[in-house]
């Protein structure tokens, strides 16, 4: 179909900014609420992302100096509201909503941040209580990070003197509320860590600091960068912020967590006074247990002293000689009557003997013959005619020649 007389075509681009311009004209400033999906974060800083309900979607871009105001971390998802303006992107003719407000739906942006940062933390292991450092009873020296006007670094170093002032304080001037609060408490934890890594400044604990406030007073210790401070320095952190009811990211990521700058002092260094009056009970105690002690001894050797061993002491030691003495002489007329009894036997035993010995034999006329290879005759068979004997007779022996041999 032919182009009608008198109609010039309008270019693609005329198109897009006439549509554009009129978008932006009625369409300036807007609230739109769905849900987050396709989120991208640019390398140059800028988000892009789609935000849907069930039958529609817009694209959104959301420039980064809009989304650095952001408190949390928009994610696909998260139900949120989007205010900006409804414009154009001319190389694709796409319409999107260009984003300068976003925030949580049911939530505030800055609780969704802070949750959001826990369970980042959490994830990391910051929260870990096995990873929480003991903190000496007696520390030497200790690092304050508070404000140089406010109220809680008086009341610490007050309390330090009057409790322990003993200890060494080193005091850290820093904001603690505010732009710039967080990163002023991380860089003089980093200067305090690396102090002490260098053992120029050895430290035994660091307290961070700050009385009461509103949440908002309070944000700088739910800041990220204050969590890896403490989490990174090499001395014990004790986070004393706001009020008991107060708990902070500081607070959980702390070594030890006080509800006060004024607890924190009192839980980390001993009380003079008391320790003097513990001490004083306990000289008391032993002087007392002492006391007791030496009455007790002193009883028992007066009852030992009134013993008549104690008090005649020569006489046990006559009965004892008596007794030794009496001991002796049983002894010794057993001993006799002992040795007697086995003479005696011995004596019957040795008669026993001789009575059977063949040299009494002898003595009554018997003789012993015996060849010449010592064997004994018994009987005539044993010898032969020309042998040589040897008869043993009591007085001596008499070598003889056999003549003959006859059997009886």
């Amino acid at each position: 179909m032919p182009v009608p007389a008198g109609v010039k075509p309008l270019s693609v681009s005329a198109v897009t900014t006439a549509v554009k311009a009129r978008l932006e004209e009625h369409f300036v400033s807007v609230w739109v609420s769905g849900e987050v999906s396709n989120f991208v974060r640019a390398s140059s800083g800028h988000m892009y992302f789609t935000l849907k309900d069930s039958q529609a979607q817009i694209r959104c871009m959301m420039p980064r100096g809009f989304n650095l105001r952001l408190r949390f971390d928009p994610r696909d998802g998260l139900d949120v509201i989007a205010r900006g303006g409804v414009t154009v992107y001319p190389p694709r003719g796409d319409y999107q909503l260009m984003v300068e407000e976003l925030d949580p739906k049911g939530i505030g942006a800055a609780e969704l941040a802070l949750q959001q940062l826990k369970q980042k933390l959490l994830a990391k292991g910051y929260f870990d209580p096995k990873r929480k450092r003991p903190i000496p009873r007696f520390p030497k020296r200790i690092a304050l990070i508070a404000s140089a006007t406010g109220a809680a670094i008086r009341d610490m170093l007050e309390l330090l003197a009057q409790r322990w002032p003993l200890t060494q304080v080193v005091v850290r001037p820093s904001r603690v509320q505010g732009a710039g609060a967080a990163e002023d408490v991380a860089a003089n934890l980093r200067i305090l860590s690396r102090l002490n890594t260098l053992k120029s400044l050895p430290l035994d604990a660091v307290i961070i600091g700050r009385g009461g406030g509103s949440a908002e007073d309070l944000w700088a210790f739910n800041e990220e960068i204050v969590a890896d401070a403490i989490y990174e320095c090499s001395v014990p952190v004790i986070s004393a912020v706001g009020h008991e009811t107060d708990v902070t990211v500081a607070d959980l990521v702390a070594d030890r967590r006080a509800e006060t700058p004024s607890a924190a002092v009192t839980g980390l260094v001993p009380d003079r006074r008391e320790l003097l009056a513990q001490l004083t009970n306990a000289t008391g105690q032993l002087t007392e247990a002492i006391e007791n002690r030496v009455a007790f001894a002193r009883q028992r050797l007066n009852q030992l002293a009134d013993r008549p061993a104690f008090r005649k002491p020569l006489d046990l030691i006559r009965v004892l000689s008596q007794r030794v003495d009496e001991t002796a002489e049983r002894l010794n007329r057993a001993a006799t009557a002992a040795v007697k009894r086995k003479a005696d036997k011995l004596v019957a035993v040795v008669e026993q003997l001789d009575a059977l010995s063949p040299l009494n034999v002898l003595k009554r006329g018997y003789s012993l013959t015996r060849r010449g290879d010592g064997a004994v005759v018994r009987d005539v068979a044993d010898v032969a005619a020309g042998e040589i004997l040897t008869v043993k007779l009591a007085s001596g022996e008499i070598i003889t020649r056999v003549l003959s041999v006859s059997q009886g």
